[in-house]
């Protein structure tokens, strides 16, 4: 049964009371219509059906054998055809499919058509699906309607002209000479489109964003309007005067002034404005001041308006709507890495939000706090993100240990303080630290720590597994130092009685119940004295302002420990076999005590029989091991490990805020100190001092560097000798940013090459361009010169030629250098090369060795839609050049 009118189908379905009877309807339907389309070429017939194919659509079921159906209905010559046609057309074909190709002819003529409203359908379709192929064959008839006398179709062609330029970039500068004159329309449609229009073209075009940097003054007088003239009626949203305009204005204002000083100067008094005029009580207010916000942060603004700018995103933490709140947080984490101190004032409540009811705001918070870590406030945010690490969401606490361990690592000011952290990390989180970190602390205990601090870490760790082994890395690190170091945790220290008051005595447990706590993998606690009001009780947890506790046991209790660990069904095998490793090195410390190594023998025994072939394998090597006949071997096999051996791996870039590796943010953590004046070659006292203040607020970034891995490859002369045991690993990691130690200045517009103005020699080497690259269409030209006023420092301006025929987008280049050196990179003219043309970059390197200059560069930029990327060197500068 087929129904002839599309009212007809909607009744049918709405009285089906199952799920089986509508898709028993569909079905029906469905075959009724594609038997029409082979039968019937009555056009009524085709119309009705294509509209019937539509709800069917909406509905969920599938309907692609109607996609020709709708081709052929939008080529008829009747409005109401075309409307339903070409409605068809944007909801069941998209940009890939081929059979798009066929619209091209029909979106052609309707484009020439003298009826306006199949003009606007034509312009709507194209807005909508237009694929790179037909862009490039409609662009001419788009550019045409651009200049229509009717505002009607210059707003739907600036529509399809930002659909053009987004699907086939190299045909913006068609459109650029139209954007002016489209954003002084005076039609609101017509503005709100030139406005998208203008963004969409300086995000791919040069030669658009110089014009766009043209139409500042316009569009900062239109943004005032807006905002300092009473709301029209139309156009107002609970009392703000048309905020989709404003905000569109902003975005296309973020857009032209980024990289550029002058463009910003002139946007700093109106975004001061817009921020001051709103408020934040309605949604459409918070949508207002956090494009303000973002605005004032992405361009080179005035350091009032930046700080303005996050105090604005901090008081969206307060606010009840979790929408605010979130982007807020978002922001932050970007904002943290070039505006640390003032995004520092809202530490508390970003703090206050990782405890917060909503999954997405607790991980953006978690990430912000992470970010926010340096070393001043390290010890505070690193206690606050252990206490909420209990009660974490557990697809957080993987990732929440592995930062806590490296930030524990980073910014630790003593090994006291180290080991402490890490303990308190195992204890809490041991389950999800992974072996690369738990290596680094035990490496950590046995090589850097001395005699006192590797007795207090095994007697907190004999403490923490009396209380609890459900740690895995716990007990694996705790029966690691306990085996290690059983002579220090028993051991009496000189000043006995301040030892037992400061640390009492561990009165251990029977054997019966240690074995009955660990077959349940239960917490093992210490037991209280009978009638205590504690007695009984579940252990209470360690406080983070409370010192951990410390257990002096006999080695009887160190046995049972140890034992009942072995035994337990909760702990992983890699746990039980170390617990039998460290039970044969107790054995080994306490051979003078025949009843300690019988026990130990007697447990040995009961693994002799294990399922676990390792186990088992470790349990009858050990027992041999104690036998009288290898007496004269034990002790030499059994004494303690040396330190382990290894080739230190730094932690990622970025460990501490992934959102700095998406905004390739040139900043360190712990940048050594430097002189200015000796990098940036500043010869007026302003411009130091200007500079040294940069330096130093750089030197605070919290946030890993691109750049950490370029120099890796060291020379062999300066890898030849190992660093000693004892060394800090911040120490290796401080000598290995010393070789990239940057100056980035964000807020500076494009750098000029300095040769014409500052030769400082006749020298023939100078002032001439070197090719250091030449791969995909992208060729990379380095002029190097110097100045009289800092005779050290080799200015190199960086060009980059696009050769190739397509125009290449996300251009980022890094650059480091030999420690002896420093290096600053200015930011590029731009980061699009048309085809054809170029950008420039400068590079300063600081040799005040007169070494030979070597670079290692590492390109990356995206041509035909391909992203390359390449890390090489260069040492080909001549000798009188340095």
């Amino acid at each position: 049964m087929s129904f002839f009118r599309l009212k007809d189908l909607i009744r049918a379905v709405r009285v089906c009371k199952t799920a089986t009877d509508e898709r028993n309807v569909i079905r029906r339907e469905s075959a009724a219509i594609r038997t029409s389309f082979k039968e019937v070429e009555s056009q009524d017939a085709r119309f009705v059906n294509v509209q019937k194919l539509l709800y069917i659509y909406l509905l969920g079921f599938p309907v692609q054998f109607g996609q020709l159906e709708c081709l052929k209905l939008a080529a008829s010559a009747r409005f109401s055809d075309k409307r339903v046609g070409y409605l068809g057309v944007t909801l069941l074909l998209d940009e890939k499919q081929d059979i798009l190709t066929l619209l091209t002819n029909s979106l052609k003529n309707d484009m020439n058509n003298p009826d306006d409203y199949i003009v606007g359908l034509a312009l709507s379709t194209l807005s909508c699906v237009a694929s790179a192929e037909v862009a490039n064959d409609l662009a001419d008839e788009v550019e045409r309607l651009l200049d229509s006398p009717r505002s009607y179709l210059r707003k739907k062609a600036a529509l399809a002209a930002v659909r053009i330029v987004r699907r086939e970039p190299d045909l913006a500068d068609a459109f650029v000479r139209r954007a002016g004159p489209l954003i002084g329309d005076r039609h609101h449609g017509v503005q709100t489109a030139g406005v998208a229009l203008l963004e969409e073209l300086c995000m791919h075009s040069q030669e658009a964003l110089d014009a766009g940097r043209a139409l500042v003054p316009t569009l900062v007088r239109q943004l005032r309007t807006l905002a300092t003239t009473e709301a029209a009626p139309e156009h107002s949203v609970r009392g703000i005067n048309d905020p989709f305009m404003q905000i569109a204005l902003m975005r296309v204002m973020r857009t032209v002034a980024r990289g550029s000083q002058a463009a910003a100067d002139e946007l700093n008094d109106v975004l001061a404005l817009v921020a001051t005029l709103d408020d934040a009580a309605s949604n459409v207010g918070t949508a207002m001041l956090y494009e303000c916000a973002v605005t004032a942060l992405a361009i080179p603004s005035d350091a009032p308006l930046r700080v303005l700018a996050i105090n604005l995103l901090g008081k969206f933490l307060a606010n009840s709507d979790n929408n605010a709140r979130y982007v807020a947080l978002a922001t932050l984490s970007t904002a943290v890495i070039t505006e640390a101190p003032s995004v520092q004032r809202h530490r508390d409540t970003v703090l206050q939000c990782m405890c917060d009811d909503d999954i997405s705001i607790r991980r953006r918070a978690l990430d912000l706090s992470f970010a926010l870590i340096n070393a001043q406030n390290a010890k505070h945010i690193i206690t606050e993100i252990l206490r909420v690490l209990p009660r974490a969401d557990l697809e957080f606490r993987s990732s929440m240990v592995y930062r806590l361990s490296a930030a524990i690592t980073l910014f630790a000011d003593s090994h006291e303080w180290h080991v402490e952290r890490m303990l308190r990390v195992l204890s809490l989180g041991g389950n999800y630290l992974n072996a690369r970190d738990l290596f680094k602390f035990i490496r950590l205990v046995a090589a850097d720590a001395d005699e006192t601090l590797q007795r207090r870490a095994t007697r907190i760790s004999f403490a923490l597994l009396e209380r609890d082994i459900s740690q895995d890395k716990m007990v694996v690190a705790g029966a690691w130092l306990i085996g290690e170091y059983a002579d220090l945790l028993v051991a009496r220290s000189q000043r006995a009685s301040d030892a037992e008051v400061a640390a009492p005595k561990s009165p251990g447990l029977d054997e019966d119940d240690l074995d009955i706590l660990g077959a349940l993998g239960r917490p093992i606690q210490e037991s209280k004295p009978e009638g205590s009001p504690e007695a009984g009780g579940a252990p209470g947890a360690i406080g983070l302002d409370e010192d951990l506790p410390e257990a002096i046991p006999e080695p009887a209790a160190v046995v049972r420990l140890l034992s009942a660990i072995a035994r337990s069904s909760s702990v992983s095998a890699s746990a039980r076999q170390v617990a039998l490793t460290a039970l044969a090195k107790v054995a080994g410390r306490f051979a003078d005590q025949p009843a300690v190594v019988a026990s130990i023998r007697t447990t040995l025994g009961q693994f002799s029989h294990s399922m676990d072939q390792e186990v088992q394998t470790r349990a009858v090597e050990f027992d041999k091991l104690l036998s009288r006949e290898l007496d004269g071997v034990r002790a030499a096999v059994v004494e303690r490990m040396p330190v382990p051996e290894y080739a230190e791996i730094p932690y990622e870039e970025y460990v501490l805020n992934p959102t700095a590796m998406r905004m390739k943010a040139l900043t360190i953590i712990k940048r050594p100190a430097m002189d200015p004046a000796d990098l940036i070659g500043a010869s007026a006292g302003g411009d130091a001092k200007a500079a040294a203040a940069a330096a130093a607020e750089a030197s605070k970034q919290s946030v890993v560097s691109d750049l950490l891995n370029l120099m890796d490859e060291a020379p062999s002369a300066a890898t030849s000798s190992p660093p000693p045991l004892q060394q800090n690993r911040m120490d290796s990691i401080a000598d290995l940013l010393s070789s990239t130690s940057l100056s980035p200045i964000p807020t500076s517009p494009a750098v000029t090459s300095p040769r014409t103005t500052h030769a400082i020699t006749s020298n023939e080497d100078l002032d001439r361009e070197y090719e250091v690259f030449n791969s995909n269409g992208l060729r990379i030209l380095l002029t190097p010169s110097k100045r009289p006023s800092a005779p050290q420092v080799l200015d190199i301006q960086a060009k980059f030629v696009n050769a190739g025929e397509t125009a290449i987008s996300g251009l980022a280049f890094l650059v480091a250098v030999p420690k002896s050196q420093k290096i600053q990179i200015h930011p590029p003219s731009g980061q699009h090369i048309s085809a054809g043309a170029s950008v420039e970059q400068l590079l300063r390197v600081s040799n005040p060795g007169k070494s030979a200059v070597r670079l290692r560069m590492k390109v990356a930029f995206v041509a035909d839609g391909e992203k390359h990327e390449s890390m090489f060197d260069y040492g080909g500068f001549p000798a009188s050049v340095f």
